[in-house]
């Protein structure tokens, strides 16, 4: 007579399950959805050709949530979709890059009027393009290889007349520093002066502290317009300790000036800063050729055709 087995408890501790089936007293049935349901043809995915995978979807919580049978599911191209990821994540990066290149232009200070400003539209004019060209090359060397100037504290100091491209140039160096990853100020001088002064208020809301600590930390400080500012002592010692902390911390630096004497210079910022532009690569760029502004304003016919850049040839020709 054979052994009647006893029905198991309903809820039988799982220990004693897993020791059952592993000495095969109470192994699953040969027979599933799985074994009954037959794999899909082999199926290739018409983008890239990749074998395509299917899962089997057997399991009941799943089919009672979906209200599915048991089935094949078709998995998508594991080639395509590592793919598709690769370019959402590039993407993303790419957002972000941008993200903080915008952050980076608007913590610059840069207004409208500079932020288009590149290397590509700054366009000699003039019997002096070839001066310009050089400003123009000894910016963009600046700019392109700035981990180098940032790494030996390189300083420029851009020195001539008004409408010269000082500001044009110094916009786009910034242009091209910040997409870099590094940070920028652009400010002028009577701007820096009052914000500096403007803390001695007892009711001001930062200190002259907090303001030379961010001029500190910034890798590219640029400051438009040095000269315009009164001279006082407390001005020239404002100037003075700003530029002098960059100095000693090898930070890169850049000022304009429409004065075009160094004697005159030095007695507003002190012989010390003016000397530094000559240490390492730091160097004094001279803008000494007239203005843009007044060169367009001139009739055409004051110029030779040698130095009238070749588009106004062609808009003057159009406008005949």
């Amino acid at each position: 007579m054979s052994e009647i087995s006893t029905p198991r408890k309903e809820m039988e501790p799982i220990g004693v399950v897993v020791e059952e089936m592993m000495e095969g007293k109470s192994l699953p049935s040969r027979t599933s959805h799985r074994n009954s349901l037959p794999e899909p043809e082999e199926k290739h995915c018409p983008d890239c050709g990749s074998r395509i995978r299917f899962v089997f979807v057997g399991y009941p919580f799943c089919l009672r949530t979906a209200r599915k049978e048991p089935h094949w599911s078709e998995q998508p191209c594991e080639l395509c979709e590592k793919k598709r990821i690769g370019m959402e994540d590039a993407e993303k990066r790419k957002e972000l890059k941008q993200a903080r290149i915008e952050a980076l232009l608007k913590n610059s200070m840069l207004k409208k009027r500079f932020i288009e400003k590149r290397f590509d539209n700054f366009l000699p004019y003039g019997k002096e393009n070839e001066k310009q060209t050089k400003a123009l090359t000894t910016a963009r060397e600046f700019a392109e290889n700035f981990p180098h100037h940032r790494e030996i504290g390189t300083w420029l100091l851009f020195m001539g007349n008004v409408g010269t491209g000082k500001g044009h140039l110094c916009a786009a160096i910034i242009n091209e520093v910040v997409r870099g990853g590094f940070t920028a100020l652009f400010t002028k001088a009577p701007r820096l002066l009052r914000e500096v002064k403007e803390t001695y208020n007892r009711n001001s809301e930062v200190t002259e502290r907090e303001i030379h600590s961010r001029l500190e930390q910034i890798d590219l400080l640029i400051i438009d317009e040095i000269g315009v500012q009164f001279g006082t002592s407390t001005e020239q010692n404002i100037i003075f300790e700003i530029l002098d902390a960059r100095y000693e911390d090898m930070l890169p630096t850049i000022l304009t000036t429409n004065i075009r004497d160094l004697k005159t210079l030095e007695r507003l910022l002190g012989e010390r800063i003016v000397d530094r532009f000559f240490e390492g690569e730091s160097r004094i760029v001279p803008f000494d050729w007239e203005s843009h502004r007044r060169f367009r304003r001139l009739p055409l016919s004051s110029h030779t055709s040698a130095s009238v850049p070749a588009e106004r040839r062609e808009r003057a020709g159009k406008n005949k």
